[in-house]
């Protein structure tokens, strides 16, 4: 930037703009100290804005805001009850092995080759 371009009107126009600048910095400081009382349960939530700046929106006070959901219970179950399932679902794998024989692992099962058909049994 060539300094003697930079006449008194772009200096007036700076300062303003620093000023500026400065005022938005303490709102925005404000609004962070604001922000963090209403996390650690504050009540009030104040925030002050400068006269030339539009009118911030009123704050919502923390005892209108909407209610969390309460926390689902955990289902409870006595330890009768899971012997009882488990005893149940060992009977019906003891049938199933009885009926079918053992049950097929992975590597007992061989895939197809794409496009090959297994003849129809006669």
């Amino acid at each position: 930037m060539n300094i003697s371009l930079i006449n008194s009107q772009s200096l007036t126009r700076l300062l303003a703009l620093t000023e500026k600048k400065e005022e938005l910095l303490e709102i925005i400081d404000q609004i962070d100290a604001s922000i963090i009382e209403t996390l650690r349960g504050g009540v009030s939530v104040e925030v002050v804005a400068s006269a030339s700046a539009t009118p911030a929106p009123k704050p919502v006070p923390v005892a209108n805001a909407p209610a969390a959901k309460p926390a689902k219970k955990k289902s409870k179950m006595s330890a009768e009850g899971r012997a009882k399932i488990a005893a149940a679902m060992k009977a019906r794998w003891a049938a199933h092995r009885a009926g079918k024989g053992a049950a097929p692992t992975k590597s007992a099962v061989k895939p197809t080759p794409k496009g090959f058909k297994l003849p129809k049994k006669a």
